[in-house]
């Protein structure tokens, strides 16, 4: 029979994630699909302690502040349009009060200054090679927080720039912590506001400039989620009703082959059956005096013990909060 799909091939890399490893997102949108996934599926995971950042620059700078910077301070932080921020972060952690701006930023930057060092994994997803640079300061922005426009200069990062700018991000990582894994991503996402052929441009210089890295460095790999849908999926039921964002579909299909090209085996099987038992709570019956729903609840509670027992060191505490508050 003939297969009705240009199936992309995915090299197996020599290590696997397990229920031990711990895995540092960051990067764009698609890297929040992936890290809440893993959070939900109980994986030890941070994901964007910036927030969603989409070009190699300020993910690099967002790096070295990790490493070199103590925390963030009033004197980091801008006001406009009745609101503080720092352009290293995203607009979630905006404030129109300054000392909750800076308590939220510090709070994820400390929390993600620590597990950068211990991460045995980091998960870098690139969205753009475009970039904008602040005329006042020359600073390359994380977000320009809907600023004018005349405030910036919207430039484009070559394949050698951001090869550059992440060469330099690996080693200062490895410095401190010399086993750590990378797999680079490309973001399915297309910035339509780009045009069509500057979009591609740009994400052919992060294919390009991840190639390179490839090159340099040992213990890093590419995980080709850009050409899966591109190549695998040519038909707009796997995208979005924007028709730019993968759909769920489409995001399910790439959650599959992550997990088919980096878990182990025994982490493919401890995550499905807690998948298993997610879906439960997410759909349970409606009609709560009934006799299904009394064996529904009997079920789930039995399919929780097990699991806790046989996965003592995962913490279930909010599912069993959520399984009491509906008994």
């Amino acid at each position: 029979m003939t297969e009705l799909v240009t199936r992309v091939e995915i090299p197996k890399p020599s290590f696997g994630i397990d229920y031990q490893s711990s895995i540092l997102l960051m990067g764009s949108c698609f890297t929040e699909h992936i890290g809440k996934r893993m959070h939900r599926l109980k994986f030890n995971t941070l994901y964007n302690p910036f927030g969603v950042v989409y070009n190699p620059v300020s993910l690099t700078n967002q790096i070295s502040m990790l490493i070199h910077k103590d925390s963030f301070t009033a004197d980091d932080l801008h006001y406009f349009n009745e609101l503080w921020f720092s352009f290293s972060h995203y607009t979630l952690f905006s404030d129109p009060d300054q000392n909750i701006c800076l308590a939220k930023i510090n709070e994820q930057f400390l929390t993600g200054k620590n597990f950068l060092l211990s991460s045995d994994v980091i998960i870098f997803t690139l969205g753009t090679s475009y970039a904008y640079k602040l005329h006042e300061s020359g600073e390359v922005v994380a977000n320009c927080h809907k600023m004018p426009a005349d405030r910036f200069e919207r430039f484009f990062s070559s394949s050698e720039n951001s090869c550059s700018h992440l060469s330099d991000a690996i080693r200062k990582i490895r410095n401190t912590n010399p086993e750590v894994k990378f797999i680079f991503t490309v973001s399915p996402i297309r910035h339509w506001k780009d045009g069509a052929i500057d979009n591609m441009r740009s994400k052919a210089a992060l294919i390009m400039a991840i190639a390179e890295l490839q090159a340099r460095f040992t213990g890093v790999y590419y995980f080709p989620v850009y050409e899966i849908f591109m190549d695998e999926m040519r038909d707009y039921r796997f995208y979005a009703d924007d028709m730019l964002h993968p759909s769920s579909l489409a995001t399910e299909m790439i959650w599959e082959r992550f997990v088919q090209s980096f878990l182990t085996p025994d982490a493919i099987n401890t995550s499905r059956e807690i998948q298993s038992l997610l879906k439960s709570l997410d759909h349970r019956p409606m009609q709560t005096s009934s006799t299904g729903y009394k064996r529904f609840i009997r079920d789930l509670k039995y399919k929780l013990h097990t699991l806790e027992n046989k996965y003592s060191f995962l913490n279930f505490q909010e599912e069993r909060s959520l399984i009491d508050k509906i008994v």
